[in-house]
């Protein structure tokens, strides 16, 4: 039975919190390695993905900045940009205008975005960890910490891709104060991939753009074996 749109809504969270209790208690020994197929009835639809605010729901940006004291999620429960905060000086979640450089660049996330319907990952050694969507396009992260440019279509986007207990973080730098991080979730015992994309200003979601929330499953051998012979 296909789930309507009601119902993936509300199967979305329970399954992301399943994932977040049965992933691994090391990260020293998860590995995300293999070919995942998107599980399209309980997932965000590719082809609708936007991750970009809405025009008329963006705050005016304000001169001088933000302040305040908000925290954020980071790497490990802390705030990746200490001392800064989420929305504007007026406090309003919806947070600042995007720059036209930044939308660019969030439209060429979302254009990699789009051709994970199959995502293969290879992570065997755990120094790097390489994507590669449906097209054959790979993105290979290091796993230390260490900036990393990539490279797309249109924009050039520096990344940074660290461990967050046993799951994996790679940070997209939008601007100054926006990234687009990407948190890869793994449930070994039911074979499955959680991927979440969330846009954030100054280390906090912002509220006008949605957690996109994919599901993967993970490709048999048999599976694969057919699909090289056909």
């Amino acid at each position: 039975m296909r789930m309507n749109a009601s119902m993936r809504a509300a199967a979305l969270p329970a399954l992301v919190a399943g994932v977040l209790l049965g992933s691994a208690p090391a990260y020293a020994q998860v590995d995300f390695s293999g070919t995942w197929i998107l599980d399209r009835a309980i997932s965000a639809d590719l082809a609708k993905v936007t991750l970009e605010p809405p025009a008329q729901t963006q705050a005016r940006r304000m001169p001088g900045g933000l302040s305040g004291g908000f925290g954020g999620r980071g790497f490990g429960g802390g705030n990746r940009r200490q001392g800064q905060s989420g929305g504007n000086e007026r406090g309003d979640s919806r947070g600042a205008a995007l720059a036209d450089e930044e939308r660019v660049r969030l439209r060429e996330v979302t254009t990699f975005v789009k051709t994970l319907g199959t995502a293969t990952i290879e992570h065997t050694d755990h120094s790097t960890f390489t994507v590669t969507d449906a097209q054959g396009h790979a993105h290979l992260f290091p796993t230390d910490g260490t900036k990393t440019p990539q490279t797309f279509a249109a924009a050039a986007l520096d990344t940074l891709t660290k461990w967050d207990g046993p799951h994996m973080v790679t940070v997209f730098t939008i601007g100054p104060t926006h990234d687009l991080v990407f948190t890869y979730i793994l449930v070994p015992a039911s074979r499955q991939l959680a991927l979440r994309i969330q846009l954030e200003e100054s280390g906090r979601p912002r509220t006008d753009v949605p957690e996109l929330r994919l599901v993967y499953k993970l490709q048999s051998a048999t599976h694969s074996a057919r699909g090289a012979r056909h």
